[in-house]
Order: structure tokens, then sequence, then C-alpha cells
């Protein structure tokens, strides 16, 4: 087992400092996927990263957290690393956590491991309402009511598994998270859910739109439901 953490990062560079000091204590590569932010943004990533001898890759512009993710997956499975684990660069996910996601990776080394998340006062009320909404989606979606949050962007993915997905993926920004982790499951790959504390900062900066967002994210939802005699005519097949 060879890990990397990947670090998704848009306009972030002062909530990601912080974050950055804490994951050097895991001597633990990190690759931070600058997701076309600004210049002035860009310059303080970079700089963080320089400091931590963290790898830096940018996308050109703006493609959601997926489409740094994808970019992250494929640099990371090109230089022979077997597993990723993703965090935010934002401050929500528990840092301290990161050893007992890849110690539990390690053990299960074909598995997907997700944070279940645990959450504080500091969350919104409409983004638990909006998680609950996904949570009876991806229930029928996958015909289990005991799939765990799938809006959890903390987690281990077992890279040999995933790359072969990332070419089906349709949602690359606020949908990625629950899109592959639906595929996943579809596709037979274990997931473990692993409970984690989350926090939402005072001073943090959101990138999430509620209109435009919650409409994106329906609009998945009503693709992964179509979706599914597809993904019964194929389990049906291979039961036969």
């Amino acid at each position: 087992m060879k890990p990397v953490i990947i670090v998704p990062c848009f306009n972030h560079a002062d909530a990601f400092a912080p974050v950055a000091e804490k994951l050097t204590k895991f001597k633990t590569p990190v690759i931070v996927v600058d997701d076309g932010s600004t210049t002035k943004q860009s310059i303080k990533i970079k700089s963080v990263c320089k400091k931590h001898n963290f790898i830096y890759v940018k996308n050109k512009k703006n493609g959601g957290k997926g489409a740094a993710m994808i970019h992250g997956f494929q640099y990371a499975f090109e230089n022979g690393f077997t597993h990723a684990l993703q965090i935010d660069a934002d401050g929500q996910h528990d840092v301290r956590d990161v050893l007992l996601f890849l110690k539990i990776s390690s053990r299960h080394p074909d598995d997907l491991i997700i944070g279940n998340p645990i959450y504080d006062k500091s969350a919104p009320k409409s983004r638990l309402i909006g998680r609950k909404i996904t949570r009876f989606w991806v229930a029928i979606e996958t015909f289990n009511k005991r799939m765990p949050d799938t809006m959890c962007g903390f987690r281990v993915y077992p890279l040999q598994s995933i790359i072969p997905l990332l070419k089906t993926i349709k949602f690359k920004r606020m949908g990625f998270d629950i899109e592959i982790i639906v595929k996943a499951y579809r596709n037979k790959i274990h997931i473990i859910s692993v409970p984690t504390r989350v926090i939402y900062p005072n001073d943090g900066v959101s990138h999430f739109h509620a209109f435009r967002d919650n409409l994106y994210i329906s609009l998945l939802h009503t693709y992964l439901c179509c979706l599914i005699p597809v993904w019964l005519a194929k389990k049906c097949f291979h039961k036969n």
C-alpha cells in the first residue's frame, strides 16, 4: 500500500495553511490540486505547498471538486500511488482522523473508506436537511437504506478500482462526492463508514450556492435514478 493525500483547493489559501501544517505530521505525500483559483490565491497555495514539500498541480479553469479530484486521482495513479485520501482544504474535517482512516484502509485495501460525519452546533440547518434528502435518494439509488452520508468528502479511495469509474462521472462539481460513491457501490466496491467530527468554521468561505447547487444535485439524483434499470440489468446478466 502506497497512500497519498489529495486536497482539492479553490480560493482557500488562508484556510488551507493551518490544515497543511497538521497534514505534515503524517509523513504521507500530499497532492494539492488548485482548481483554477485566482492568481493571488494560487500564489499563496503554491507557497504553502513549497513550504511543506507538497506536490502542486493546477487546473487552468475552475471545473469543480470532481474535476480537481479526477486530476488528482490520475496524477496519483500514474505516479505509483495505490490509495488516495481525500480531505477538504477549508478545515471542516478533523485532520486528526487521517491516521485512523489510513490504518483502516491498510487493513481493508480493496474497500472504500468514508467518513460518517458527527456535526456540532456550527452546522447550518439547511445543510443538514439537504443531507437527509440526499440520503433518502441514495438509499433508493442503491436499494440500501444503510448507505453512509455520501456528501462527506473525507474518504480513502482504492485507486485500482476507482480509476476505471472516472470516465463515467458526469457531475464534476458539488455532485461528484455523491455520484462516485453510488457508482462505486453499484460496481461492488465495499464501503466502510467511519465516524468523524465535522465543523463549519465561523470565518469559513463556502462555495455552496443554495439554489444553483441544490438544482444541480437534484439533476444528479434524477440521472442516477434513470440508471437504475441499467444497473439492475447488469446485475441480472452477471448472475446468469
